[in-house]
């Protein structure tokens, strides 16, 4: 690679800032990696907290079928309560029209009796001045016997019906009490009925409240839960891949063995020495030429950068990993796992050679190694 504008630009950034954050990221300990024993025995216990966390979710789960069948129950009761108090509501209003009625009935009665008071009233004042002449005068002068029987038959009359209508006010003010009483009975049961029905509905209000609330408490941890078996198995899932690497596929035995990420015309070779050093292959492609990765591995780095085009950088354990650079392309994400010869992008334009192509470096940890003792030679 000529570096005739930006010498070593390109060389320091990614030794000095893209591998560092890779190495962090994805080699936990890139001095020495994790035996596949001790990376066992971690999956061994990250596993057992997942078993552990099912576990309380299939409590939490049960509580939660518990909780809700009991919110069920009295939301159900609730709506009984709530018919209930239709009923009671319409009690009231047949109560209310039935007061209307006695009270109707009590104003009748009432006039009824001040009428009755009234004939009353005129009966004592004809009887009056009866009774205060036969006091003074007595029967002396009464004409005849006829006259006589007459007044008495007057009389007896005028106080027969003194009596009649004194029984009448008596009886008028008996049903007036009896009337008010009715009322004042109905509308006491009445309250009383609603009173209980009204404490019932809030004590069930209060239960349904509780259940709710125990509900969210239950969901909320279940939610925390399930977050924290989701990381686990994440983390599961990074040691699974760490474990692979670290057992079933070892790179270095593909030294030499390695196929090309694109086939073109070499334009700068690999030569530390040179000023400034060249620590990877140039070639020329043809524009969109598909380039594909060297091994398996994981995507550890995807993005432009100003100058360089699109640069991945892939991870294939043990401190390995390979840079593909002015990519005019890449679908890859970033955490994605490659396998051996899948397409990582195409070839974009690259300044330094004038031409589309790929800059393309093996290193070891933050060292670059020749890619030519690891290429395939065919």
């Amino acid at each position: 690679m000529q570096y005739k504008q930006k010498p070593g630009a390109f060389r320091l950034f990614i030794q000095s800032v893209i591998f560092p954050v890779c190495l962090f990221i994805f080699w936990p300990n890139p001095v020495q990696p994790s035996p596949p024993d001790d990376i066992e025995s971690e999956i061994e216990s990250r596993r057992e907290e997942v078993t552990q966390h099912k576990r309380t979710l299939e409590r939490l789960s049960s509580r939660e079928r518990e909780v809700y069948s009991r919110l069920a129950e009295t939301e159900d009761r609730l709506d009984e309560i709530s018919r209930g108090l239709e009923s009671q509501e319409q009690k009231l209003a047949d109560l209310q029209s039935r007061e209307a009625e006695i009270f109707n009935e009590y104003q009748d009665l009432h006039r009824q009796r001040e009428a009755t008071r009234g004939r009353v009233q005129e009966l004592l004042a004809d009887l009056w001045p009866i009774y205060l002449e036969s006091q003074s005068q007595g029967l002396a002068q009464m004409d005849d016997w006829a006259q006589m029987d007459r007044h008495i038959n007057w009389l007896q009359a005028i106080y027969m019906e003194l009596n009649l209508t004194l029984a009448q006010l008596q009886i008028q003010s008996g049903r007036i009490t009896v009337r008010l009483a009715e009322l004042q009975n109905a509308k006491e049961e009445f309250e009383s009925q609603l009173d209980q029905v009204n404490t019932l509905k809030n004590r069930l209000l209060e239960k349904k409240l509780s259940f709710v609330r125990e509900l969210q408490e239950i969901r909320a941890e279940k939610l925390a839960r399930e977050e924290m078996v989701q990381e686990i198995m994440d983390v599961i899932e990074s040691l699974d891949y760490r474990l692979k690497l670290a057992t079933e596929r070892d790179f270095q035995r593909l030294k030499g063995h390695l196929p090309w990420p694109a086939r073109g015309e070499i334009k700068t070779s690999y030569n530390p020495a040179d000023s400034p050093p060249h620590n990877g292959i140039s070639m020329a492609l043809e524009e969109k030429t598909p380039v594909t990765a060297i091994s398996w591995g994981r995507v550890v780095h995807n993005d432009t950068l100003r100058g360089f085009g699109r640069v991945v950088i892939i991870f294939h354990g043990d401190g390995y990993y390979s840079l593909y650079a002015y990519l005019a392309e890449s679908p890859l994400a970033i955490g994605q796992d490659v396998e051996q010869g899948e397409t990582i992008g195409s070839a974009g334009y690259y300044p330094d050679i004038n031409t589309h192509g790929i800059y393309f470096e093996l290193r070891f940890k933050q060292k670059a190694i020749n890619p030519a003792d690891w290429l395939s030679r065919s």
